[in-house]
């Protein structure tokens, strides 16, 4: 999927039967044609063409995402990072090509990019911040926020365009979990399969991973039902009207960061939110139809929490890669990295 950036280009709106297609998919991004098309009001073949030509645009996407279970058990970290002049372009298209770092943005802020890390273990983390990245070329310094706690949005928010009846026909049902036992080597296959294309068939992951169908089919519906992988639908965010983001770090009690973290996912702007180590003990990372829509959100995160108070904000530039996609400068994607936070070498 590769798509031109003239670098004139403006983007455009994305048409209501587009939108209404692309909610239903992240509702249930692996559900049926034949499901899709009776929540839009369309046949199956005419949503399944509609979905191709989205797809094909880098304008939408499905792909598959670490779970609750394994954002629990996996290592995570907000990165600050300053550049050297000029360099902050070429440091994140850098950056963008490794599997651990799993967005890069520019911001408006005392530092040029944003970055989230991810590894399966802290040594591993600590090993590639303390030795492999201040050795990239263009980076002068780093900031580390380590995250204790991930109240993961990404594959709740959707754009809330369809009808509630329709909306709650698709719903996911996952059944109880199966197992507990940690993801395994054919697991991680099927896991870095699904990223390029979160409705891949059994058949063709089959082939993929070297299994049998029932087995792959089998695999997945217990991977979901523990937690170890979610899928996602997303876009352009742009062409959907959302034109900015940014970047929110908190201050509250670290008795409230529970409850306080909870609540925010369920506000239509947030994409992520993480309890922090640090004494900004909370990162929230928001969209926004413009930027003049961050004050009055401010305002509403204080009235609604007055035991929190905003440390900093940040305005996103641009989104140079979000979840192992790289995007041009209109948010399309014109490659996929996959997510792989087994890349960085295990320690006992």
């Amino acid at each position: 999927m590769i798509v031109q950036d003239s670098g004139t280009e403006s983007p455009r709106l994305l048409s209501e039967a587009d939108l209404e297609l692309i909610d239903a998919l992240q509702i249930n991004p692996r559900a049926s044609w034949v499901d899709i098309g009776a929540a839009i009001g369309a046949d199956p073949v005419t949503a399944a063409r509609r979905w191709q030509r989205l797809n094909a645009s880098g304008e939408a996407w499905t792909t598959v995402a670490l779970g609750q279970r394994q954002m629990h058990a996996m290592s995570m970290a907000f990165l600050e990072i300053d550049c050297e002049a000029g360099a902050a372009v070429d440091v994140a298209d850098r950056l963008a090509t490794a599997g651990h770092l799993i967005t890069v943005q520019h911001v408006a802020a005392g530092h040029d990019l944003f970055v989230i890390a991810v590894a399966a273990s802290m040594p591993a983390l600590a090993d590639y911040l303390l030795t492999d990245l201040p050795r990239v070329p263009g980076v002068a310094k780093v900031r580390t926020h380590v995250a204790t706690r991930v109240f993961e949005a990404s594959c709740r928010w959707r754009l809330r365009v369809l009808p509630p009846r329709a909306a709650a026909a698709l719903a996911r049902r996952p059944g109880p979990p199966e197992s507990t036992r940690r993801m395994d080597a054919l697991d991680r296959l099927l896991f870095k399969a699904l990223l390029a294309d979160g409705r891949a068939g059994y058949s063709e992951l089959a082939r993929t991973v070297g299994a049998s169908e029932r087995t792959v089919q089998r695999r997945l519906s217990r991977l979901v039902a523990t937690g170890d992988i979610d899928f996602r639908c997303d876009l352009a965010r742009s062409q959907a009207g959302w034109h900015s983001s940014a970047i929110l770090w908190l201050r509250m009690p670290d008795g409230l960061l529970e409850e306080t973290g909870r609540a925010l996912l369920g506000w239509p702007e947030t994409r992520t939110c993480a309890a922090l180590a640090g004494t900004r003990n909370m990162l929230l990372t928001v969209g926004l139809h413009g930027v003049s829509d961050l004050h009055p959100l401010v305002v509403r995160l204080e009235e609604r929490f007055p035991h929190v108070s905003v440390a900093d904000r940040q305005i996103v530039l641009r989104q140079a890669k979000l979840y192992g996609r790289v995007l041009d400068r209109l948010g399309r994607c014109t490659a996929v990295v996959p997510v792989d936070p087994w890349t960085l070498p295990r320690h006992a």
